[in-house]
């Protein structure tokens, strides 16, 4: 999915800030872009009654456009200002750009039309960031930075006219706005189970841990003793609460919910990219309806809330690319 590919490039920006001014207090990535009117819908004069021997009249030209997001252009001009921007960057963090594994280009690309998207969705919700929070907010940041003249020397090193960095503040302002409207109904507290798991790669040994554990054996000590996991081996194979979405092995996130507190599951047998199989069981201890969630699901919800509508704006765009990234 795209924004894996983006966030990546956002975090430059926060990096490159923070070096700056040295505070703890950064405007994020997003950056949205303001489309320039399209070339293509300015007026032309038709020619009324031209002589034989007239020289046809020249096509109005066009500005170059790396991409259109739903009728929207992208201007090849402004993805190569992002791309020097993203290239410097990489240089203040004593990175080589041929040396990275992503393909940088596409992902700079990709973050523009991502940007275009998401000022599409946020005009259509009616979000708008007035020019007065804009300003208070530059003011802010002139602030950390010391003095307009330490503020205007970083914005010169990291090729930003002041006009355009006030558009890039005004879309990640736009953007933390638009997250925060998206998101709005992801809950605080949701069914979370409390369960222990055990995990083995002996189907002999697996059977015969069930066997054990149906006449009353202890769940903690035998998985204390066998479990592969050795990080939750040692609280006998207690994974606390979790919420739905949380366990990176969804058969044993599903076993958990779908289990009654005391109860042993049968044995999951679980391939992972074509390496054995691995064998597990888990015990569920307790179920909470309603559990306050912490800091870290919530994040992580909010996170797959946001992800979700993102791919699903891309998936229904009409996106055309006009360069080879």
């Amino acid at each position: 999915m795209k924004i894996r590919h983006t966030i990546v490039y956002l975090l430059l920006f926060p990096i490159m800030w923070g070096v700056a001014c040295k505070e703890d207090e950064v405007p994020l990535g997003n950056q949205a872009t303001i489309a320039a009117p399209d070339a293509t819908t300015l007026p032309t004069v038709a020619p009324t009654a031209l002589p034989p021997t007239a020289v046809p009249p020249s096509p109005t030209p066009t500005e170059p456009m790396a991409a259109q997001v739903n009728g929207q252009p992208i201007f090849l001009a402004a993805y190569e200002r992002e791309l020097a921007r993203y290239e410097q960057a990489l240089v203040g963090l004593s990175a080589t750009p041929d040396a990275d594994s992503v393909n940088y280009r596409a992902l700079v690309l990709d973050t523009l039309i991502e940007r275009e998207l998401i000022a599409q969705a946020a005009a259509e919700q009616g979000i708008v960031i007035l020019p007065d929070t804009v300003e208070a907010k530059l003011t802010e940041l002139e602030a950390a930075a010391g003095d307009a003249g330490n503020f205007d020397a970083w914005l010169a090193a990291n090729q930003w006219t002041r006009d355009e960095f006030k558009t890039a503040l005004a879309g990640e302002m736009l953007t933390e706005a638009l997250v925060t409207a998206v998101t709005q109904s992801v809950p605080t507290a949701v069914e979370q189970v409390r369960a222990s798991y055990l995990q083995v790669d002996d189907l002999a040994l697996a059977e015969s841990l069930r066997q054990q554990l149906q006449n009353g054996g202890d769940f903690a000590a035998l998985a204390g003793q066998h479990s592969l996991d050795r990080i939750t081996a040692s609280n006998g194979g207690d994974l606390g609460f979790f919420a739905r979405g949380s366990l990176l092995v969804t058969a044993v996130e599903e076993a958990a919910f779908s289990l009654e507190p005391g109860i042993v599951s049968e044995i999951l047998t679980v391939a992972h990219d074509g390496a054995p199989p691995t064998y597990y069981l888990v015990q569920l201890i307790e179920r909470d309806p309603q559990r306050p969630l912490s800091a870290d699901m919530r994040y992580t919800m909010l996170q797959q809330s946001f992800e979700s509508w993102l791919a699903e704006l891309w998936q229904n765009a009409d996106i055309v690319q006009f360069i080879d990234t």
